[in-house]
């Protein structure tokens, strides 16, 4: 056969593939497509190459052993070279070459063969071959066995992208089953410790009484400390579906579910100001401000709350953050924010799920967090249904 016909680009085909929204099991036959339809082939087959089987992941070939999911000896076909070698193999008739005795030969019937490394995260995953009982009458061309080449680190990283998702979605899975942990094996005995000492309370006084009170606020903080790793299990990603939340209303409320001891809050919202949002979560990002200035700001901190349709501030007037924690927010660098607790860890979790900007201020005077960009464009799913 001959290579001497008008041929599309494989290039922008590739590309074209890349830019398509086909699910991963119809990029990779699309891809081996193209490979065939390129070097005028009649076989294509992406294999997995591993415990010395050669086993078909995805092939146009419809019966056989080289079908879809067959499994042979790797020492009988020609992919082993490439195995070996790492490198492309490629002839248009083995017959004329030095593998005209190659066993190959006889257990495949393939003259004309093409064969690229398919690598995953550095280790050989198997290869990407194209081959044809008839030999081509045109050799292999350089630009040819290039494609092929470019071809199969395409489709390896495509597989990469495949295994990595999964590895994610196993870990989403973990982490779920872990948030239930959690929320159920450890908040229901911590319930009873609170309530069995809030019956203890009632019944002793004096020193007692105080280290009874030390015990409950631990206990509090436990329970916060709980429900703020159940909030960064669930706040990572786009939060979806939101909708147009007052800002004035929600701020008080979040204030009211504080221990905000002898704090004063002021509130400077332009009426109307709403904001697009998962409500719940906007409201836990209010709650760990809160909660961060009270704690560190001291007893009888001034917090102050400012917005408009761009974006809102919740200032204080404490002692600062210290410059490492402003600079670690400021970078989003989630392993030194950790170090001043988590509440400030959900605020980013927050913050970054809905695509919002987060600014951070800090001095001797005090600090201020300010949120912009809550309005600047539409949630997704709201632009698909127009």
């Amino acid at each position: 056969m001959s290579s001497e016909t008008a041929r599309p680009d494989p290039f922008k085909s590739l590309l074209q593939l890349t830019a398509t929204d086909l699910s991963a099991e119809e990029r990779l036959r699309r891809a081996i497509d193209i490979g065939r339809e390129y070097l005028g082939v009649d076989n294509g087959v992406l294999s997995y190459t591993g415990e010395g089987r050669y086993e078909v992941v995805e092939t146009n070939i419809t019966s056989g052993p080289y079908a879809r999911e067959g499994v042979v000896d790797l020492d009988g076909t020609w992919c082993r070279h490439v195995v070996n070698t790492g490198e492309t193999l490629a002839f248009a008739d083995a017959t004329e070459t030095e593998y005209r005795d190659d066993i190959a030969l006889d257990t495949t019937g393939l003259t004309c063969y093409i064969g690229a490394e398919v690598a995953i995260d550095g280790e050989t995953y198997g290869t990407l071959c194209f081959s044809d009982e008839q030999p081509r009458d045109d050799p292999i061309t350089d630009a040819e066995r290039d494609f092929i080449t470019v071809l199969a680190e395409w489709v390896s990283a495509e597989l990469e992208r495949q295994k990595h998702y999964a590895e994610l979605r196993e870990q989403n899975d973990r982490l779920d089953e872990f948030a239930g942990i959690v929320a159920h094996d450890l908040r229901n005995p911590l319930s009873g410790a609170i309530g069995f000492t809030e019956l203890a309370q009632e019944e002793v006084s004096g020193q007692v009484a105080e280290f009874l009170g030390r015990v409950r606020s631990s206990l509090d903080r436990m329970e916060s400390m709980i429900a703020e790793c159940l909030i960064l299990a669930k706040e990572g990603s786009d939060v979806g579906e939101r909708r147009p939340v007052a800002l004035e209303p929600l701020v008080r409320q979040a204030w009211d579910t504080v221990q905000t001891r002898n704090a004063t809050l002021t509130v400077d919202i332009e009426p109307e100001t709403t904001v697009v949002a998962d409500e719940m979560r906007l409201q836990r990002l209010l709650e760990n401000l809160f909660r961060n200035s009270v704690e560190h700001g001291g007893p009888s901190v001034s917090v102050t709350v400012t917005g408009d349709e761009h974006g809102f501030a919740v200032a204080d007037d404490g002692p600062g953050l210290p410059p490492a924690v402003e600079s670690a927010l400021g970078e989003a660098d989630t392993e030194n924010v950790k170090s001043f607790g988590l509440g400030l860890l959900v605020v980013l979790r927050v913050v970054s799920g809905h695509g919002w900007n987060l600014s951070v201020t800090s001095s001797a005077d005090g600090t201020r967090f300010e949120v912009t960009d809550v309005n600047t464009a539409e949630p997704v799913h709201q632009a698909l249904g127009d």
